[in-house]
């Protein structure tokens, strides 16, 4: 039996920017929208959403997350997780191949996670392989890996998983080789490992440095330039489409406009805390804002504001990388978990910031809708309020703020540095394939109907700027 619903009277955002439209969604997927005046809405109205007074903007897309799942579920979780990404407005999550236990690195242990998910998750999701310094050279198990992963991840350092070994610049001609051949994007923490390692040896030694300090100190701006640099060189060797994840300075995504202009395939992914924190929010706030890279100066943050309004970034993922809060709670930073717990506020962050900058919303929304479905190959699915696409939908209002409390914050450990913040909007529906998973009132829904995205359903290594 068809199931059918309308969201109507919204401001949608389309290609053209923001209308006025009706939307009817058949089975799942948009069908068609309609050019409409805002019309008073009934009781009668059983198969109707008024989204009066709401932006509808397409599902948010967070190609970084890492959900743990399994083996660490007490960090996360995929349900708790994903409960808390709905919450948020995000309707599909790429979950990392680290953090959780064991590693994504083996067909055997894809296989594993993917059962292992199966029913568990609000919202739909796909699963990405590892590439290590150890099972970089297995040709044959990266192979059968390919056919059931979006795409690559390798560390150019340490990733702090014990299973989970960096690329060293030899293999990482390897790893560069073997995902073009696989036509597969290779995504790649790039930093420089042995410019971190002499460094935090070095700084670990400095007792009369604050800590804080001297963790900032051992992981420089010039460690990612180094890796990016290196990397951007293999791949136009190698014809690899490379996505360079949580990118936290402007120096290092101009270094990668310039090779998008030369011809190179790559993308570049920030977070929203390289956009709205500073070093000085660190140093004031500590571990519940260390990560990797680490925060910036505010002149770096002024400038990674600058390279979204060039067009010089393309992806937003919240890099959510959840712990226990003993985790974070140590004696010393070095051995405190490198981390954010995001997920739920991205996009509240990112739209807040975006209004107070006077940023039109339609240039910030496709970093984590258009831009992401485009560049990952499921823009035929997810990504855009169009016909044929899925019916994943987002009512935000903007006559409504969200105010982040301990008692509001969804993830499994309930902490978050947007703790006491106060957003001038709100998340009031979340709807995946034309079914409401959240609504501000009622809550979350009981069902958890998120789907694997298969890879056989996309096509890879398009750049979203060539798309449109």
């Amino acid at each position: 039996m068809s199931t059918e619903l309308w969201v109507k009277n919204g401001y949608v955002l389309t290609e053209e920017g923001f209308r006025y439209k009706n939307i009817r969604i058949i089975d799942g997927k948009i069908d068609t929208l309609y050019e409409c005046e805002p019309e008073p809405m009934t009781e009668n109205n059983a198969n109707f959403i008024d989204a009066s007074g709401c932006l509808v903007v397409p599902g948010f897309i967070d190609a970084h997350v890492h959900f743990n799942d399994p083996g660490r579920t007490d960090w996360e979780g995929i349900e708790t997780g994903s409960l808390a990404a709905a919450i948020g407005g995000t309707t599909t999550i790429f979950d990392m191949p680290l953090n959780c236990s064991p590693s994504v690195t083996t067909v055997k242990n894809l296989q594993h996670k993917r059962e292992y998910l199966t029913s568990k998750s609000y919202i739909d999701y796909a699963l990405w392989g590892g590439m290590t310094g150890k099972s970089v050279s297995n040709q044959e198990e990266l192979a059968q890996m390919s056919k059931g992963i979006i795409a690559w991840k390798a560390f150019m350092c340490e990733s702090g998983i014990d299973d989970f070994p960096f690329v060293s610049p030899n293999q990482m001609k390897m790893a560069m080789k073997t995902a073009a051949e696989q036509n597969k994007i290779l995504a790649l923490h790039a930093e420089w490992e042995k410019e971190i390692h002499n460094l935090t040896t070095f700084y670990k030694k400095q007792t009369s440095l604050d800590e804080h300090r001297a963790f900032l100190a051992s992981r420089p701006i010039s460690a990612e330039e180094k890796a990016v640099s290196y990397a951007l060189e293999a791949a136009q060797k190698y014809g690899t489409s490379v996505h360079f994840v949580h990118i936290s300075s402007p120096r290092v995504v101009k270094l990668i406009q310039e090779a998008k202009e030369s011809g190179i395939n790559a993308t570049v992914e920030t977070c929203p805390h390289y956009l709205l924190f500073d070093e000085d929010d660190f140093l004031k706030s500590g571990a519940i804002l260390k990560c990797a890279p680490p925060l910036r100066p505010r002149e770096e943050v002024e400038g990674l504001w600058d390279c979204m309004s060039n067009g010089w970034i393309d992806t937003i993922g919240s890099d959510h990388s959840p712990c226990l809060y003993s985790m974070k709670n140590t004696d010393s930073i070095w051995e405190a978990w490198g981390g954010i717990q995001g997920v739920q506020f991205t996009w509240l962050a990112l739209l807040d910031e975006a209004m107070k900058r006077k940023i039109p919303l339609k240039d910030i929304l496709p970093l984590g809708t258009a831009n992401v479905a485009d560049r990952f190959g499921i823009s035929a699915k997810k990504g855009r309020i169009q016909s044929g696409v899925d019916g994943d939908l987002v009512l935000i209002s903007l006559d409504e703020t969200t105010i982040v409390d301990q008692q509001c914050i969804a993830f499994r450990n309930r902490y978050s540095p947007y703790e006491n913040r106060k957003f001038m909007l709100k998340v009031k529906k979340t709807i995946l394939r034309g079914k409401v998973i959240y609504d501000d009132y009622s809550g979350i829904t009981q069902e958890k109907d998120g789907q694997y995205i298969l890879p056989g359903e996309v096509a890879y290594g398009s750049v979203p700027n060539e798309s449109k």
